[in-house]
């Protein structure tokens, strides 16, 4: 019997609490775990640990760290078994007899009363950042963030020798590769001196052959066919496990030190562009379902590790540019970044909620063609084909939907790499400053975005042919990014963040095509809240997008009401999808806020209506307000038909406005769809 099913089941036979049963939280104290946890009254429960990589299973044998009648809201556990920290762990509430799982396995999310440290990192009002190469270059570019590697295998000592330090998981002790980290303290500490910002990205080098020794090479890893050699952290077993957290706690100890005596590290980005893993993360061929589980734990044990030490490490999942469109076609080798985002809040939020946040890669959609501002797969609607300078502001936008926040608030978003390629010719230099200025000029007029780090510092051989550095390679040098000499961008982007950018910016304009910079700012409405204008409709006018507001609204009779899209995209394509039942009318209704309106103005509900299915009688759609018919209209073709309704005399006041679907008594393939309904003030 599925969980789901048992708990139900259990919830309505047994005397319960109010509420859901199950682990509803869990706080981390010195010594303790103290669960909060609802139980069937007078019933004896057990509250079973399991380590990140295993599931509960009713005839698994598995460690019971309590059992008995819950009399109060919480139960407190040790924390250490012997040496070993249970901070790791995920509990399971099961039923003393039936063994059944009550609710969902729960993480520990609570670690207010840990860390020690919780002083501000810097964040620098300028969002000016580098993938640094050159520190002292670097600094005299004036770079306000900073993008540093760190090879998360090579931390650790393999040299079998006595090492210089370790560091103590579980009562090991891991020998730490000293020479290495002096390497990271090298540039980390000078830029955290000159006011720099550093996040770091942690990657994963993996050989061509198996290596038992190595802790850190995950099992399905396809070592043999890699491309770049790298590869998914492993927190498939005890050791893996072990020592990826050991590494992390040693970094963020490290690089939190008050005195920063060896700098300071604010976040780290786990992995690189995940989503596109076969090349960037690879784990082997996976369903995008099993990806999310395993790098979200990954992803959460960083999460733990960071926090035990300071309370406002962030930690970061790593997206390229494709959005609704893989990286790769091939099924498992990649994901559409929407719908990875989506499952990976659900998921996290499944276990306990924790603050992850999002370092974004919005490289032109043609990585060798810098004029971004040409990108045609770059649409403001969540089904745009890629996330790219052109159309930055949808990724905020989307991370505001009540489903991917965090404890109510947008998960934050830093540009951790992109850059503009130089192409061959007379020109290729001054196009690659154009690409950069257009950039930045729009993030820096998107206030939820916090740091802009351009990638890379000098150009690399071994780049696959792409030119994107501030510095061209030296020529008659063996190595792959020597530096040779400034480019054209060097000073664009050294002026970038300064009084005398727009003298700087100047040369650009006439290549975009414009004579204020004003022309290229994001849509202010989705940059702020999230509303995309439909096509023709000014921003300012826009009142009230109910795509967007979709999961504020309440739903009635519906087989189906979800976010989806109509035809091949574009600004209208984005629609909401309702699928009535066979008897009645499905209802999606909304509390939406009218304006006063001014004299010759009037407010108007504008939408599309369309079937996605080959209904065998047609749908009547319906626009109620307050109960009262207001609209309607039958609709049999397979097309979009747009429609208005004129709201005007409810102006001033919070209505109740419903969107129904009737199927006329036959709901076979009534796939109802209401297209981009928005609210307008219009003349």
């Amino acid at each position: 019997m599925p969980w789901r099913l048992a708990t139900m089941c259990l919830a309505t036979a047994l005397p319960a609490a109010a509420g859901p049963l199950g682990v509803l939280g869990i706080a981390a104290r010195e010594e303790a775990l103290v669960v909060s946890v609802r139980a069937p009254r007078g019933r004896v429960v057990r509250l079973v640990e399991l380590r990140p990589y295993q599931t509960y299973a009713a005839d698994a044998e598995l460690p019971v760290v309590w059992e008995g009648k819950v009399k109060g809201a919480t139960v407190t556990v040790p924390r250490y078994e012997g040496r070993r920290d249970r901070l790791y762990s995920k509990f399971q509430l099961v039923d003393g007899k039936t063994r059944e799982a009550l609710g969902s396995a729960h993480y520990v999310t609570d670690l207010s009363a840990l860390p020690a440290r919780s002083f501000d990192f810097p964040w620098p009002k300028s969002i000016k950042g580098l993938q640094v190469q050159m520190v002292d270059d670097a600094i005299a570019l004036g770079v306000k963030y900073a993008g540093i590697n760190a090879m998360v295998h090579v931390v650790i000592d393999c040299s079998g020798k006595t090492p210089e330090e370790t560091w103590e998981a579980d009562g090991e002790r891991i020998p730490i590769n000293l020479d290495y980290v002096r390497q990271l303290d090298a540039q980390i500490k000078p830029l955290t001196e000159a006011g720099v910002n550093v996040t770091c990205i942690l990657l994963n080098g993996v050989p061509s052959q198996p290596v038992p020794a190595n802790p850190f090479i995950h099992p399905r890893t396809d070592l043999a066919n890699a491309p770049n050699h790298l590869g998914a952290f492993n927190t498939t077993d005890e050791r893996g496990l072990r020592y990826y957290r050991a590494v992390l706690e040693y970094l963020a100890n490290r690089y939190s030190d008050p005195s920063a005596a060896h700098g300071w590290v604010s976040g780290y980005i786990i992995g690189n562009e995940v989503q596109a893993h076969w090349d960037w993360y690879n784990i082997g061929s996976m369903p995008v379902e099993d990806f999310v589980g395993d790098y979200g734990i990954a992803l959460r044990i960083a999460d733990l590790a960071f926090r035990r030490f300071h309370a406002k490490i962030r930690t970061y999942v790593s997206l390229e540019h494709h959005w609704n469109v893989p990286y790769r076609p091939e099924p498992g080798m990649g994901f559409r970044g929407r719908d990875f985002l989506e499952r990976l809040a659900a998921w996290s939020k499944a276990e306990g909620d924790f603050p992850w946040q999002v370092a974004f890669h919005p490289y032109p959609e043609n990585l060798f063609e810098p004029r971004t501002w040409n990108d045609r797969q770059a649409w403001l609607t969540f089904d745009t084909p890629k996330i790219t300078f052109r159309n930055v502001e949808v990724l905020p936008a989307f991370l505001r939907r009540a489903g991917l926040c965090f404890e109510g608030q947008p998960r934050r978003i830093i540009l951790s790499e992109q850059g503009f390629h130089t192409p061959d010719g007379p020109d290729g230099e001054r196009v690659q400053a154009v690409g950069f200025a257009y950039a930045y000029y729009r993030i820096s007029h998107t206030p939820s975005i916090d740091a802009f780090i351009l990638h890379r510092h000098v150009d690399h051989k071994a780049e696959g042919g792409l030119k994107l550095g501030l510095w061209t390679w030296k020529e008659d040098d063996p190595g792959p990014c020597t530096p040779g000499r400034r480019k054209f961008i060097y000073e664009v982007f050294r002026l970038a963040d300064t009084d005398q950018w727009e003298r700087a910016f100047e040369f650009a304009k006439p290549i975009i095509g414009i004579t204020s910079w004003d022309e290229v700012l994001p849509a202010r409405t989705i940059a702020e809240t999230g509303v995309v204008p439909r096509e023709g409709v000014r921003v300012e006018s826009l009142v009230y997008d109910l795509y967007l507001n979709l999961y504020q609204a309440t739903a009635t009779n519906c087989l189906d009401l979800r976010p989806d899209a109509v035809g091949a995209g574009g600004p209208a394509g984005a629609s909401i999808f309702e699928h009535p039942k066979a008897r009645g009318h499905a209802d999606a209704t909304f509390e939406v806020p009218l304006p006063a309106l001014k004299a010759g103005r009037k407010l108007t509900l504008r939408f599309g209506t369309a079937l996605t299915g080959p209904s065998e009688d047609g749908v009547r759609f319906a626009v109620v307000v307050h109960g009262e018919e207001v609209w309607s209209a039958t609709q049999r073709e397979q097309r979009t038909v747009e429609r208005a309704v004129d709201l005007s005399r409810k102006a001033g006041s919070t209505v109740k406005l419903t969107l129904r679907a009737d199927a006329l008594g036959n709901e076979r393939y009534d796939w109802a769809n209401w297209v981009r309904p928005q609210v307008v003030v219009e003349r």
